[in-house]
Parts: structure tokens; sequence; C-alpha cells
């Protein structure tokens, strides 16, 4: 009997990132929706029931032949199947063939599907009944380049502040931190957070790094901490880079952050720099901000969308070096939005609530075309 409605998603709770943060958050609005979804993970092993119970999680622990027999099995009890990754589009091939009258729903993220896609991918964009993608940039992006897309097929769902992010109600820097990296009082703290990945060298750092001379140059009172776990290639080209530029005593590289210290880590910056060209959305700017940090991102990726505009935020040009140095000069100088006021948008427009509602809106929608 088909009756019951599906997510099937690569990882939420075994990795860190923006994709999880959005996995996460839909995982527990659909319990909260639909209290008979059930919730299919590639690579998670286990779910946080905070966030979606056990009765209904079933995680492979990336056994892909596993995954795919499971929804060979099981595709004719589905009404309604919600795809988060296009990299799943060989499951929602198997499904549609066992059960045709299944609506699959894609949940396009970002660079994965900016580019002309072939082969199931492509059959994934056309076959779907909607599709949701977490920014307008996203949108635009898919459909110029798959222009058998519709536009109107294409519906925004940004992703959202985890729905357990605690809000500070303190703006002050942490002096453990402050101790920890050996900051001087009068030290002002440029911060990146991202994945430094060598498969994924689009998140700005280097561009970061490359404009510290100049930066500097205007206020010596500058550092740059850049946060994130690191492979060993990408670790080893970024202090090459450092040492290049001769900045070992002004780049602070501290690995990976626990979640337990990713709030103080905001708060230990001055400004949050994320000049990427690669980001879907940028679920670190909106935690930035949640934290009452002046962010700067690229103006060529889904950073855009979250810094609304230009509203939130300032964008600059992530290949312009003197562009980026100029803007973290003037926003450090600068007399801007407050702490508060940051907070108090990150709030009004990404807390996860926000998300719920949306999300609702769009599920309630009397049905999706085929």
């Amino acid at each position: 009997m088909v009756n019951k409605n599906a997510f099937l998603y690569l990882t939420a709770f075994s990795k860190t990132g923006g994709i999880e943060q959005f996995n996460k958050n839909f995982l527990k609005a659909m319990h909260t929706f639909d209290p008979d979804v059930v919730a299919v993970s590639l690579h998670d092993t286990k779910t946080d029931e905070r966030y979606f119970p056990v009765q209904r999680f079933k995680g492979y622990g990336g056994s892909k032949i596993a995954f795919l027999l499971s929804l060979f099995l099981h595709a004719k009890q589905y009404n309604k199947v919600y795809i988060g990754h296009i990299n799943l589009a060989l499951a929602g091939f198997i499904l549609k063939k066992r059960n045709p009258s299944v609506q699959l729903v894609l949940i396009g993220h970002g660079i994965e599907v900016w580019n002309k896609q072939k082969g199931l991918v492509a059959w994934l964009l056309k076959q779907a009944a909607a599709i949701f993608t977490v920014s307008n940039f996203t949108k635009k992006a898919m459909c110029s380049n798959n222009v058998y897309v519709p536009e109107d097929k294409v519906k925004i769902l940004p992703n959202a502040l985890d729905p357990f992010f605690a809000f500070p109600a303190s703006f002050t820097k942490p002096a453990y931190l402050k101790e920890k990296y050996r900051l001087q009082p009068t030290d002002k703290i440029i911060l990146t957070i991202a994945r430094l990945s060598s498969e994924e060298q689009y998140k700005g750092y280097d561009l970061v790094i490359r404009s510290l001379k100049k930066i500097i140059a205007q206020d010596s009172t500058v550092k740059y901490l850049l946060a994130g776990k690191a492979d060993e290639t990408e670790a080893a080209r970024i202090r090459k880079l450092i040492q290049t530029e001769s900045l070992s005593d002004r780049v602070i590289l501290p690995g990976f952050i626990p979640n337990a210290e990713l709030t103080d880590h905001y708060l230990l910056a001055d400004v949050f720099v994320l000049p990427s060209m690669g980001e879907g959305f940028g679920i670190v700017l909106i935690e930035a901000l949640a934290c009452g940090r002046k962010v700067i991102a690229g103006n060529k990726d889904g950073s855009v969308d979250a810094l609304l505009n230009g509203k939130l935020g300032v964008l600059v040009d992530p290949e312009n070096p003197d562009e980026l140095a100029q803007a973290i000069d003037v926003t450090l100088k600068g007399e801007t939005a407050t702490a508060l006021e940051l907070q108090s948008a990150a709030k009004a427009h990404f807390a996860f609530p926000q998300f719920e509602h949306q999300l609702s809106c769009l599920l309630n929608q009397d049905s999706f075309d085929n």
C-alpha cells in the first residue's frame, strides 16, 4: 500500500557542514509535519533523536548495495520521496522504475547542480515533481545551464540555523581563546571557518591570505584565524602559501573547531570573511551573524542569498584581492550595525522557525506537477 513519504540523504550526523545542517533541519521539520515519514541515509549509522526518532530511521554506513537493495524492496510503499542530494540520482531511478506513481522531490544545494547535467542526473532533474534549492543563486545557475528545467518547478528553501543554536547573550571576546592563541588586547581578528579540502579550493581563504599584507599595511594589529579540518594535501599547501607570503606570525591555523567552542570562536572575531566562489548558501555566514559578527562574503555564489543581497553584510568580488582588502579595512574601522542588531536580523530571517514555516508552505501546496 502506498502510504509513506521518505527522505533519502547522504549524511546529517556523521559529518558537519552546510548540507548536513540542512538535512538535520529538514529531518526535524518533516518529523513535525509528517509523523509517518521515514528517513534513509546512505552514510549515517545512527540518528540524533532530538531531530528524528530512531524508530523511523535507517542508516547504511556507506553500504551502497544494501542502501539501493532496501529501496528496491520498499519502493512500492512510498508515495513521495525527497532526495537530499543529486548524487542519489540512481536511487531515484530505481524508485521510479519500481513504483511509477511515486513523486520525487529533489533538493539542490550548490555547485553539484549548477552546471550542465547529463545521464541519470539529467533524468532526475526532468522527472522530479519539484526541486527545492537552498538559494536563488543555485536555482538560477541550475535552470540556466539545464534549460529543460522550468523555473516554476524550482522552489526556494533556504538553509537555516540549527534548532538548538545557542544565541549568545554577551558579545565579549572569550578570554580563554585570547590566551590560547596568544592574542594581544589590541589585536583585531579576521576569522574564516571552513572545510579546508584539496578538492574544494573555492572557499576564498587563499584570497584572504594574499590580501593580508595590504590589510596589515592599513592596520598592524590584524591577525587571521583560519579554522577548519584540513586534509594533508591542503594543509601542506596552505602552510607553504603562508610561508611564501611571510605571514607565519599573522595566520593562526587551529584546525577543527569542536561544536562546543564554535560560538566562542565566532565571538573572538572582529569580522568573519568567506570570499567563496562555490557556496550554495553559506551556513557559516548566518552563524557568524547570529553571534553578532560583521560578515564579508563573495558576490558570485549563494552567499548573496545568505547576506540578503548585501543587506546583512558586505559582498565583494572573490577574485579581486584589492577589493577584499579594502572591504576588510573599511569594515574593521567603520561604524556598522551593532552586534545585537546583526543577531536580531539573523534570527528574523534564518532561525529554525523560519525554515519550518517555509517548508510548511511548500508541503501544503495542493500537489506537485509530474
